[in-house]
């Protein structure tokens, strides 16, 4: 386990939290928990570090976890026989702090229900990883657009794929997919290959024509058996054909395999290779279809850009992988202290980006400063010691800007003004 000389007591942080309003932007909501077993000496270490990953501490020995626990971390040093693990197991994932790296430890582990075995000094990059394994929240319904002008038909098809738990929208005005696609951003496209204003290979066509959709699936309900119009529709941007007799069950199983699939791929063009957070060109354009759906709903939401200060210097003293494991340590503290709904992007290098939906600016930068403080606490190991790594950061509300690009402007002035006025602070936008 990681010793430092700045020790953080559980009772303030749990303070704070509740001062802030926890996790919840509208400051109704307890952060998720991770309840820890550790020797007296490193306690407070321990608190600090599941802070400073976005969590909230509890010392299982006494304090009664509230809100969901994420995991259950055991320094076998306070249970060398391994029956707390299998207590906590019934009920949690347990992760084990543990030297012992024989086949037989491991296996008495496994029959004690541990799902995880750190080895000391405690990895917070490592630590942070397997909590934002479990920390998974309620996964998003595929969305599915329907493109047909026969309406009784598309609700018929509606009603198949959410009840297999897909959100559906229909849409009967081909002349409106582009739009439609721009304000929801669809996983797949259900298009009828028959209609009167355009045909579906038409259509297809025209969503085809902009690169941000050339990877979207489309697939084609029609009972067409023409095999070349089939191959010409394919190479007109179709990827698959359905027959619209199909069974509800077959074409939602159809439906959901080719979305996941889908998902799965554009993930892995969308994430940065060292942290898995959205990348540069998707935040950007997450930012667009939030300002777009701002205008159309009225909600509120706010863009953050955050920069590690003094970067340059741990780089140059430390060693480009300490420099990466600080880079990883903070994109664990950011997933692990916003919401599932909120989005979080490494923007570049060490500057990260962060949209925090259905919140205004007063509250998004609270709850930024609640990371910040936290984040701050981490002991980071270097070569030869321990060290700390703050940041600074810059949030503007939606009124900042009328494009993208003007309301990140926003925030990145916030975030030069909080480094011009001594770093390892918030600033807000004017608005």
């Amino acid at each position: 386990m990681l010793l430092d000389s700045k020790l953080i007591d559980v009772a303030r942080l749990d303070e704070q939290d509740r001062e802030r309003g926890g996790m919840s932007a509208a400051g109704a909501a307890l952060r998720k928990s991770v309840k820890f077993f550790e020797e007296d000496a490193r306690i407070e270490q321990c608190a600090s570090m599941i802070s400073g990953l976005g969590y909230r501490p509890v010392d299982g020995r006494g304090e009664q976890s509230e809100g969901a626990c994420v995991a259950v971390l055991i320094n076998t040093q306070v249970d060398p026989d391994l029956a707390l693990a299998r207590e906590q197991s019934a009920s949690h994932r347990v992760i084990l702090l543990a030297d012992e790296t024989s086949f037989e430890f491991k296996l008495a582990a496994a029959r004690a229900g541990v799902e995880a075995i750190l080895s000391t000094p405690l990895d917070t990059v490592e630590l942070g990883a397997w909590l934002d394994d479990y920390d998974t929240g309620e996964a998003e319904p595929l969305s599915i657009l329907i493109v047909d002008d026969d309406e009784i038909a598309a609700e018929a098809f509606a009603f198949a794929l959410e009840a297999a738990d897909m959100r559906v929208r229909i849409l009967t005005d081909p002349g409106r997919v582009l739009e439609e696609i721009s304000s929801n951003t669809p996983d797949l496209i259900l298009l009828d290959m028959h209609m009167p204003v355009a045909d579906g290979m038409e259509v297809a066509q025209i969503i085809r024509q902009s690169r941000r959709n050339l990877s979207l699936p489309i697939i084609f309900l029609s009972a067409e058996q023409d095999v070349e119009r089939q191959r010409q529709a394919r190479k007109l941007g179709g990827d698959d054909f359905i027959n619209k007799s199909v069974g509800f069950d077959h074409l939602a199983s159809l439906v959901r395999m080719r979305a996941e699939r889908a998902v799965a791929l554009r993930q892995i063009g969308e994430r940065d290779s060292l942290t898995g957070l959205l990348n540069h060109a998707r935040f950007k354009d997450r930012v667009a279809v939030e300002l777009e759906r701002c205008r159309r709903t009225g909600s509120q939401f706010s863009v953050c850009l955050l920069d590690i200060d003094h970067f340059k210097q741990v780089n140059d003293t430390k060693g480009h992988q300490v420099g990466d494991r600080v880079i990883q340590t903070l994109s664990h503290s950011l997933v692990g202290g916003l919401r599932h709904i909120d989005v979080v992007a490494r923007y570049g290098g060490e500057e990260f980006g962060v949209i925090l939906l259905d919140t205004p600016i007063e509250p998004s930068n609270a709850v930024m400063n609640r990371i910040r403080e936290h984040f701050a606490d981490i002991p980071m190991r270097g070569p030869d010691e321990l060290f700390h790594v703050t940041f600074s950061a810059g949030v503007a509300g939606a009124d900042a800007g009328k494009s993208a690009d003007e309301l990140i402007a926003a925030a990145d002035a916030a975030l030069y003004e909080a480094k011009r006025s001594g770093r390892n602070r918030v600033v807000s936008a004017k608005s």
